[in-house]
């Protein structure tokens, strides 16, 4: 197995997860991609592929996002189960 591949098979539920908690996010504030993604510097069509997962959400973007949504990592990671791999 790839380096790469070996990551993404350890954190794919948690990554998955994440993102899933963006979207809602992102709709309970009633924020469209489009304005997300122009407040990020990005299309809408980048920052759909970031919210499905085809672009890599780097930590310093989640922060920025979080801001974006004037939520704190605590809150943001507080509802999260620990996803442990059998």
């Amino acid at each position: 197995m790839k380096k790469k591949d070996y990551f993404t098979y350890f954190v794919k539920d948690e990554y998955e997860a994440i993102l899933k908690n963006l979207i809602s996010i992102r709709k309970e504030k009633g924020l469209t991609q489009y304005e997300v993604g122009e407040r990020l510097g990005l299309s809408d069509n980048a920052y759909s592929k970031l919210e499905n997962g085809h672009i890599k959400l780097d930590v310093q973007r989640l922060i920025f996002i979080l801001r974006l949504f004037d939520i704190n990592l605590k809150d943001f990671f507080k509802d999260f189960k620990d996803f442990k791999k059998n």
